[in-house]
């Protein structure tokens, strides 16, 4: 029988249609519980995502390697994954592949360009306008600059950042696959590509990148807390997802990894 819309507000409180009786209605700190519930529910999804805005690069200093050019040994495959997924009180099944020790690759410092201080101003105000969120200006600087310097990492990954703010997401995954090509070591770059490919669906591709940032520096906080959503939201595999949420708990002391790990344990 189809029921209308009148009869479904008579009879919210009531246990049947004839009865006169009205059924007792929630206690108000049940209420206020569900209510908290679905705040962080709804504050967990948008910190989902917010969690893609990505910090602006800076160029080193000189005689000072940056901070991602680690190069990947020879005999690293980029199948390695972080080490030992498991809180220390817990074991966490997982495949084998993902429990397999990563050594640290020795960094390798980038050789330091001679900057005149006609570049460093440009740059410097190239970063302003991106922090600016003036992504059109600071493309437009940031490509005449990359011409001029191209291993310079810093240019290429804020240049993809301006472009990926744009929508320009082509431009963003070339000028991103080329760094990580020149710098196997920057994580930042595998980060936003697993950013990317997970807003086109691409959910195993952006594991592949999250978990390849892991295998380059595994205290890399923004690939775990990228993964957590990931395994929770899209693969539907939380014991991965509560490792992840706890090492990014653990890294940055996040209130809101609280907040994520309690909903978790409620869904399971």
């Amino acid at each position: 029988m189809k029921l209308t819309k009148a009869w479904r507000k008579t009879t919210l409180f009531k246990t049947t249609v004839h009865k006169t009786k009205w059924q007792p209605a929630m206690p108000v700190a049940a209420r206020s519980v569900l209510a908290l519930l679905m705040m962080l529910s709804l504050s967990h999804c948008a910190q989902f995502s917010m969690s893609q805005r990505e910090p602006v690069a800076e160029l080193p200093a000189a005689g000072e390697p940056p901070q991602a050019t680690e190069q990947a040994q020879p005999e690293q495959s980029k199948a390695a994954q972080p080490v030992g997924e498991t809180d220390g009180k817990t074991a966490i099944t997982a495949p084998a592949s993902e429990l397999e020790p990563v050594p640290k690759p020795e960094p390798k410092p980038e050789p330091k360009p001679e900057l005149s201080a006609e570049f460093q101003q440009a740059f410097d105000r190239a970063k302003q306008q991106l922090r600016a969120e003036d992504y059109q200006g600071a493309a437009a600087l940031l490509a005449s600059l990359a011409e001029a310097l191209p291993d310079a990492g810093g240019i290429h990954y804020n240049l993809a950042l301006c472009y990926w703010n744009l929508q320009q997401t082509e431009q963003a995954t070339e000028q991103l696959t080329q760094l990580l090509a020149r710098q196997p070591g920057y994580v930042e770059a595998a980060n936003l590509l697993g950013v990317i490919a997970r807003q086109q669906g691409n959910f195993n591709q952006a594991r592949r990148y999250w978990l390849d940032a892991l295998a380059q520096q595994n205290d890399f906080a923004s690939a775990h807390k990228n993964l957590g959503f990931l395994y929770e939201l899209y693969l539907g595999q939380p014991a991965q997802a509560r490792y992840h949420y706890q090492q990014y708990q653990q890294l940055t002391a996040d209130p809101m990894a609280e907040a994520w790990l309690t909903l978790l344990e409620q869904q399971e």
